[in-house]
């Protein structure tokens, strides 16, 4: 009797050291998660917790602040979660997500934007890793962070206009029309098809700037912008390379009559007067065209054959056209 006794008591102190050092190792992992939450919180992120069988998710205050919801708006199903972000970028999250749980990458990076409740788009930097999973290996749990990116997008998409457009126009600038003609002609040449270049150079633009100054020749440079953006379609590309030099992109051309009545309607175009700060100004332009293949089979050479075409427009006497021809 004295031995069960004993046992009973043994086996009640062993349980009880058992229990209270699951206990304490459930409570120091605990502290260690909230810790490691509290961490991220206080660098600015907001945290996910992905029950992934269940498919629920357990947002941090953080998060929901950056997206404008409380505790209310925001469902525990990860479809919740999904459904705020941007429709276009959902097939690649999803993709992306995928390729994590299946064990394809070790952690879930993406960049995409997110739908906020006031209706404003923020961009987020979303990472994760799943951090639970079976003996055969299916994912169980998955953790993760969202940052607001925002601002350094923003940043990053005023710095590729200023790299690809002219400040004054808007239209593109030297290298982006560069770019576009060298696709344009690798697709007209693998779909043997032809397009054609011009090359623009305003007639008496100088006058304007010694006559009514610098701002009233701004302000026209932007009506021409305008003027020559009205006479294409929307297909081809207009640009500023320079001054008062532009180059016209005509991406699909049937024949070379077909750039030769744009360069007219161009002309004529320019040849109505502008009204600029209260002066009547009035100028023309002096175009050479320059047409894939008979005039060049690559960009460089259709730009310099469009340039040469255009100074011989101006000494035939300005306010006109000429097409690329061997002799000149």
């Amino acid at each position: 009797m004295n031995l069960i006794l004993a046992l009973s008591v043994l086996l009640v102190v062993v349980l009880a050291a058992t229990s209270w050092h699951f206990m304490r190792v459930a409570r120091q992992l605990r502290e260690s998660e909230e810790r490691w939450k509290l961490a991220l919180e206080g660098a600015g992120d907001g945290v996910w917790d992905w029950n992934v069988p269940a498919d629920t998710v357990v947002f941090s205050a953080r998060y929901k602040a950056m997206v404008g919801y409380t505790d209310e708006d925001i469902a525990a199903a990860a479809e919740a979660w999904r459904n705020r972000i941007h429709p276009d970028d959902r097939a690649q999250v999803d993709e992306d997500v995928r390729a994590c749980l299946r064990g394809q990458v070790g952690t879930y990076s993406n960049e995409h934007r997110v739908l906020c409740k006031d209706g404003s788009i923020k961009w987020v930097l979303a990472r994760g890793m799943v951090v639970s999973r079976t003996p055969d290996g299916q994912p169980l749990r998955m953790i993760g962070t969202h940052v607001d990116i925002t601002g350094r997008k923003a940043l990053e998409e005023r710095m590729l206009h200023l790299a690809n457009f002219d400040m004054l126009t808007g239209l593109p600038n030297r290298s982006l029309i560069g770019d576009r003609l060298q696709q344009a002609v690798f697709k007209a040449r693998r779909d043997k098809t032809h397009l054609a270049v011009m090359f623009l150079d305003l007639d008496k633009f100088k006058p304007v700037n010694d006559n009514f100054g610098h701002e009233v020749g701004d302000l026209l440079l932007k009506q021409v912008a305008q003027r020559l953006m009205a006479s294409v379609r929307a297909s081809d590309t207009v640009a500023r390379i320079g001054g008062d030099e532009f180059v016209v992109l005509l991406s699909s051309i049937e024949q070379q009559s077909d750039a030769t009545v744009v360069a007219e309607k161009i002309l004529q175009a320019l040849q109505q007067p502008f009204a600029v700060l209260g002066h009547t100004v009035e100028i023309s332009g002096s175009v050479g065209i320059a047409a894939y293949p008979e005039h060049g089979d690559d960009e460089k050479l259709l730009l310099i054959n469009a340039d040469i075409a255009m100074y011989h427009a101006k000494r035939a006497g300005r306010n006109a056209y000429r097409l690329y021809a061997a002799g000149m």
